[in-house]
């Protein structure tokens, strides 16, 4: 992959506001007010990149993947689904990053992967982040590679009842 495109933008945050919501129906149980908020969250992120073009400001979507990670902060590390919690705080990192480095991506996959991680460096701290790190197969995109991830966990935990994305 080079660089990013809308059509990618959409398609990976859908997949990240899609698994955000998992995690949010599962925490309903414990802590409704943070499932509430993690589901309004998780909505934000997807209207802000429902219109969403190459070029334009990233500003609404860095915004709403900021206020998820936020809110997923709030979730023990003792958690039963602290694997889920994991994987979408590094999705929403590569989100971030991609998107924030946009404007500068090249046909230099690589170089595109290390101005990705040089800004997810510079983000908040997050007590989830680097917990799990998404690898990247080769020709793989950021979305197949945490549909793979989450899907693999689903698979380690199916007594958590989380969906396959």
């Amino acid at each position: 992959m080079c660089k990013v495109t809308d059509a990618q933008i959409v398609a990976d945050d859908t997949a990240v506001a899609t698994a955000v919501t998992s995690i949010a129906d599962a925490v309903e149980a414990t802590n409704p007010t943070l499932a509430a908020d993690l589901t309004a969250a998780a909505h934000a992120l997807a209207v802000a990149t429902t219109n969403w073009k190459t070029g334009t400001p990233v500003t609404d979507i860095n915004t709403a993947a900021a206020a998820i990670q936020a809110i997923l902060g709030e979730i023990p590390l003792t958690a039963p689904y602290a694997d889920f919690v994991a994987i979408a705080v590094a999705a929403i990192d590569i989100l971030i990053g991609n998107l924030s480095t946009q404007s500068t991506q090249s046909v230099s996959a690589v170089a595109n992967a290390l101005a990705a991680q040089a800004h997810i460096e510079t983000l908040p701290e997050n007590p989830w982040r680097g917990l799990v790190k998404i690898k990247r197969h080769v020709f793989e995109g950021p979305r197949a590679a945490l549909i793979r991830t989450w899907n693999d966990q689903t698979e380690k935990q199916p007594q958590l009842g989380f969906a396959r994305l």
